[in-house]
């Protein structure tokens, strides 16, 4: 909570107005810069989500969310090994491009109000337009993910890394263990900045927290899969 030095009320921490007597209870925040905030959400991340909901404008999350489908479409196209039925890397990354941009919203969407119903349901105290924009900034390591690690995969394995026979890790072992190593690493930052995203939005303990965003992004992925495999390859 933050206490108004003009009124003493009592405020909620991502408050910019005092409820009570209008006063400024903290930094002004127009817009988001995206890259002072990306380097934020490197440098120190409860820092940066607290920026992200005193924010008047929640810029950048629908961009975000676009890095977040492509993500996702080529980890489906490689556990659905779609390279065995392509000649030509170039289809195969059109193909993951439409379908990643054919995701995006959709799914960011999805995993916002999913998040948000059951933080709600656990006495979260956040709106769903401040679970948008933690969650939404959360997908920055995706988005670095797709920008410099998956170039790079594409480059030095091309239709190796969505093929078995033979696989990337079977001809380039170390190549393939340490960009999928990045790519974890990314996830698992991801997760971390929405959980920590939500426990600040939502006013939640973070293991709770922790638990909704996995449950979630469990189910939407479970459900994704499901109908991506009975439509694709």
């Amino acid at each position: 909570m933050i206490t108004c030095l003009v009124c003493s009320t009592k405020n909620d921490d991502a408050a910019v107005i005092c409820s009570s007597c209008g006063s400024y209870l903290q930094e002004r925040v127009p817009n988001l810069d995206f890259f002072p905030m990306i380097w934020k959400m490197i440098e120190s991340p409860r820092v940066a989500l607290r920026r992200v909901l005193v924010a008047e404008h929640k810029n950048y999350v629908l961009f975000l969310n676009l890095f977040f489908g492509i993500a996702l479409s080529f980890a489906l196209l490689w556990l659905r090994h779609a390279g065995n039925e392509f000649d030509n890397l170039i289809y195969l990354l059109l193909l993951g491009i439409f379908i990643g941009l054919l995701l995006a919203y959709p799914l960011g969407m999805g995993a916002v109000y999913g998040i948000h119903a059951l933080a709600k349901l656990f006495s979260g105290k956040g709106t769903v337009r401040n679970t948008y924009a933690v969650i939404g900034w959360s997908l920055t390591p995706i988005m670095l993910s797709v920008v410099f690690v998956l170039p790079i995969e594409l480059a030095s394995m091309g239709l190796l890394l969505f093929t078995t026979n033979p696989s990337a890790l079977e001809v380039k072992p170390a190549v393939f263990s340490s960009l999928a190593g990045l790519d974890v690493i990314a996830v698992l930052w991801s997760v971390y900045l929405a959980a920590t995203g939500v426990h600040i939005a939502h006013k939640l303990n973070f293991v709770w927290a922790l638990l909704i965003v996995l449950f979630v992004m469990i189910v939407l992925f479970s459900g994704i899969y499901a109908l991506f495999a009975a439509l694709v390859v």
